[in-house]
Parts: structure tokens; C-alpha cells; sequence
């Protein structure tokens, strides 16, 4: 363990780490999200939306819900209801992030382009 690990584990509680971290996902994948939907809705450039990184986008979530599931799991053992409801939040907004996602491919796929 370096001196750094040993720092952020002295600043944040047990488990915290994980639930920031989701956090920092889900800030990304939201202005990606954001992002798309604006080429979709708003300006209709369809070539430009995140298709070609769907694959990446959608694991990333997935790494994001795990991470917030673990983190929730931690923040369950200990007492703090501020951090069990923090923590929940996350993984709720991580799944609904996963959700939307999914929803924006499948209406977005008939103006896409395959190129096999």
C-alpha cells in the first residue's frame, strides 16, 4: 500500500472510496449522455453522438454500478445514515444512467450507420 492509498483512507470513511469513485463515473457518463442527447434531440448530427464507444460507455456503467454497490455495501455495516443514503442515491442514479443509456441506443439505432 502506498502513501497515498494510506492518505485517501484516512480522509474518507470504509468504503467511501468506492462510492466516490462511482460518483466521478457517473458525473462522465452523464455529461456523455447529456452530450448525446443533444445531438439526437436538439441538432439531429447523428454522426457525431458516442456510438463508436458504446461498448466502452456501457462496461464503464457496469463498472460504476458494481462500484456503487459495494460502496452501499460497506456504508449498510456502519451506523451513518447520512453515508447509507449517499451511497444508495449513487447506485440509483448509476442504474437509471445504465437504463437511459440503453434507451438512447435502441431509439437512436435506426439512424445509425453500420459499417461492417
Amino acid at each position: 500500500m502506498r502513501w497515498r492509498d494510506r492518505l485517501a483512507v484516512l480522509f474518507f470513511p470504509e468504503g467511501m472510496m468506492l462510492t466516490v469513485a462511482s460518483l466521478m463515473l457517473f458525473l462522465i457518463h452523464l455529461s456523455v449522455f447529456a452530450s448525446d442527447v443533444h445531438n439526437f434531440c436538439v441538432t439531429h448530427h447523428y454522426d457525431r453522438m458516442s456510438f463508436h464507444y458504446t461498448v466502452v460507455l456501457m462496461f464503464s456503467q457496469v463498472i460504476g454500478i458494481c462500484w456503487a454497490a459495494m460502496g452501499s455495501l460497506y456504508a449498510e455495516m456502519t451506523d451513518n445514515k447520512f453515508l447509507r443514503c449517499f451511497s444508495l442515491t449513487i447506485l440509483m442514479l448509476n442504474g437509471a444512467m445504465f437504463f437511459n443509456r440503453l434507451s438512447l441506443e435502441f431509439l437512436a439505432i435506426q439512424y445509425r450507420e453500420e459499417s461492417h
